[in-house]
């Protein structure tokens, strides 16, 4: 199914095996639910690395970038609790980005995704775009995929550093594509026949683009 909303947290970062257990408690029983509780935010997903540059792949689904500009999730992360200040310690890492969604297509949620983040060359957006609009529908019609979705993050609100990210250095990816399906031999499947580095690269993409495979952990969606 496409994403529930106009725009997104996507975050990945580092977290040593000895302070997962902590991590888990954090994000499971407070950070998430903290979150999926602000008006506008609709799904949150963790993701755990399979093959990737960071352990962790979060997706925040939220009706539009006003919700996480807003008044309502500044006043959260300008006043963390004391565990989000003990618990935040052990992201390392982290690249993350306030977003929009571009174009969010498929049938389902899928367990698997592949995580693709890049920059684009100076005039050439508007030709990622388009060749995006035709290629994440074909990676959803191929065997085994349900979903396909990109994103450009909004700079300045990336940008801007709250209290509860104070000491906590990160990258702001300015774009990114996930796509997901049934299994990780289907989103490499996709991946290497719709989005090979050297097609992103005929797109417009520069730079290194990061790829990374990872397996759903949660998913809390808000009450209807």
């Amino acid at each position: 199914m496409p994403l529930a909303g106009t725009a997104a947290i996507i975050n990945w970062s580092d977290v040593a095996p000895e302070d997962r257990h902590a991590y888990y408690e954090w994000h499971n029983r407070e950070n998430v639910l903290r979150t999926i509780s602000l008006p506008g935010t609709r799904r949150v997903r963790r993701f755990i690395a399979v093959d990737a540059d960071r352990t962790f792949f979060t997706c925040c689904e939220v009706d539009d970038l006003g919700v996480i500009t807003g008044p309502d999730y500044l006043a959260k992360v300008s006043s963390p609790s004391a565990l989000t200040k003990a618990t935040t310690k052990v992201l390392k890492n982290a690249i993350r980005g306030l977003a929009r969604v571009g174009l969010s297509v498929g049938p389902a949620l899928g367990g698997s995704v592949l995580t693709l983040r890049f920059d684009v060359a100076a005039g050439r957006a508007d030709d990622m775009r388009d060749e995006l609009a035709t290629v994440l529908p074909a990676v959803v019609a191929m065997p085994g995929m349900v979903g396909g979705h990109y994103f450009e993050s909004d700079m300045p609100a990336s940008l801007y550093v709250s209290p509860e990210r104070q000491g906590r250095p990160t990258a702001v990816p300015p774009w990114a594509i996930v796509i997901e399906g049934v299994s990780l031999e289907a989103v490499l499947a996709a991946g290497d026949l719709l989005l090979p580095d050297h097609v992103l690269e005929g797109y417009g993409a520069v730079g290194p683009i990061a790829r990374g495979t990872y397996l759903n952990e949660i998913t809390v969606t808000r009450p209807v």
